[in-house]
């Protein structure tokens, strides 16, 4: 990847159904929209790869990362980065995970890519959803309006204190575990892994005990954070954790970001602009030489407004 300027990508997620199965057409319409990078998405189906490829080969736009799984395994369709899980305490599920994530990887050696992003599952549970109580909360109200009443705050308290004992003593284990069978694949291939925080709030790995899994999993050229700034921002405005808060306990493993807009009301994937996200207060934390950005926007955006996002991003990074 150029080393001169900043790496910034544009998900095909919001190409992706505009051109179904062909990937030639996809990456040029990538590059018709001034992007010289794009990261593959988790909706790429099996009959992109050859113009994928051919794209790639020509130098029509250079691939800086692949989002897991990529592609879609063929007994599946559509968008599926949950399809497996890597905090499963499921065997089979595990050897799925790892299985599929290898492919993702060679597929990234195929297109040069130096990166992949995965999702880590969610908090198990057996008889009773940790986040209900608080959902439910959440959920009978607008964002914009939510308070931190007496039973709001108990609710959260709760939730995040049963959730990160769950995640801290048996969901990280399993997660680890995975990772660290993929890990020297991950070293030869010059690529490393790129775990996202989420916007459920009950995925992991969760924001509030993002720091404590990378203080586990230590220094490691394969293993990153990939902070996503909508699903960070969905936290923030559900009172749970602040957008702020997760970047700088996590700023030093940092190798990638998913930009894009959110409302108020928690409505992400959006042309930047078009939220409540003060991008040029985070600019501090950017860092164009080192970081990978993807622009992962919404297929309905107007092209125009990906255009718009390109030059903003362009704009904050120089």
């Amino acid at each position: 990847m150029d080393t001169l300027k900043p790496v910034i990508s544009l998900s095909t997620s919001f190409l992706q159904s505009r051109f179904p199965n062909d990937g030639y057409a996809m990456m040029c319409r990538a590059a018709e929209l001034g992007f010289e990078y794009v990261e593959l998405g988790h909706s790429t189906p099996i009959t992109s790869i050859e113009g994928i490829l051919k794209a790639v080969k020509e130098g029509v736009v250079k691939v800086s990362s692949l989002h897991n799984f990529c592609p879609v395994p063929p007994f599946a369709s559509g968008a599926v980065p949950n399809l497996f899980s890597p905090s499963t305490s499921n065997k089979n599920e595990s050897q799925q995970w790892r299985r599929h994530t290898l492919n993702t990887l060679d597929f990234a050696v195929q297109t040069g890519a130096k990166a992949i992003v995965s999702h880590s599952g969610a908090v198990s549970y057996f008889f009773f959803r940790p986040d209900a109580k608080i959902s439910k909360i959440i959920d009978e109200q607008k964002l914009s309006e939510l308070q931190e009443t007496d039973t709001f705050v108990k609710a959260r308290d709760t939730f995040l204190k049963k959730t990160s004992a769950r995640a801290l003593t048996k969901d990280y284990k399993y997660l680890l575990e995975n990772l660290n069978a993929i890990e020297t694949n991950l070293e030869q291939a010059d690529v490393f892994i790129g775990i996202e925080n989420r916007e459920g709030i009950a995925e992991l790995p969760l924001d509030w005990t993002f720091n404590e899994l990378f203080e586990i999993i230590g220094e490691r050229k394969s293993i990153k954070v990939w902070h996503d700034l909508g699903h960070s921002k969905i936290k923030e405005l559900k009172h749970l954790y602040t957008q702020r808060q997760l970047i700088e306990q996590t700023i030093d493993k940092i190798a990638g970001w998913h930009i894009h807009d959110c409302t108020q009301e928690g409505q992400d994937h959006l042309g930047l602009g078009d939220g409540c996200i003060d991008f040029k207060s985070l600019k501090e934390y950017f860092n164009p030489q080192k970081h990978i950005f993807t622009l992962e926007l919404n297929s309905k955006v107007r092209s125009v407004k990906a255009s718009d996002s390109l030059k903003r991003v362009q704009d904050l990074l120089a």
